[in-house]
């Protein structure tokens, strides 16, 4: 019984390891994804690739303006980071909280889908996918395309 209980606490701890492992290499894929294309694109202050959440401002300034359907988003350079602290911020006000998190992710999925059509048009929607399916290939993607030039303008 005492041998059971170990294993467990070992592989629980192995099995945080690599989540762990796992979140900070993305985090890293990331930064070092979008520092790199706003540096090749001239974004001041591109350093703040670096910063979580704040990243997101420089996604906004890599992908200039963001179309969904009819609208169009203003300024998705603030509105990304905005959306982001906002529902962490409200997160457990029930419905609002949920309403702001989710507009964020359909936001920030758009986003990642148009950097992916600058980048890489032909494989946008495929990366955008496995992007959504497997959440740790959207910071391999990052840093694969960290040195392409643009395709398409933004």
């Amino acid at each position: 019984m005492r041998i059971q209980n170990v294993a467990l606490l070992a592989f629980i701890g192995s099995f945080f390891l690599l989540i762990v492992f796992i979140a900070l290499a993305s985090y890293v894929l990331a930064a070092i994804g979008l520092y790199t294309m706003a540096k090749n694109r001239g974004i001041e202050n591109a350093w703040i690739a670096w910063i979580p959440v704040v990243q997101l401002y420089i996604l906004g300034r890599l992908i200039g303006t963001l179309p969904i359907s009819s609208y169009e988003v203003p300024q998705p350079e603030l509105v990304l980071p905005g959306l982001a602290v906002a529902g962490s911020v409200l997160s457990n006000v029930r419905l609002i909280g949920g309403l702001i998190g989710l507009a964020s992710l359909v936001i920030n999925l758009f986003a990642l889908h148009k950097l992916y059509r600058i980048y890489r048009p032909d494989q946008a929607t495929l990366y955008l996918v496995l992007s959504i399916l497997l959440p740790f290939m959207g910071p391999v993607f990052l840093f694969i395309m960290r040195n392409d030039e643009p395709v398409v303008a933004d």
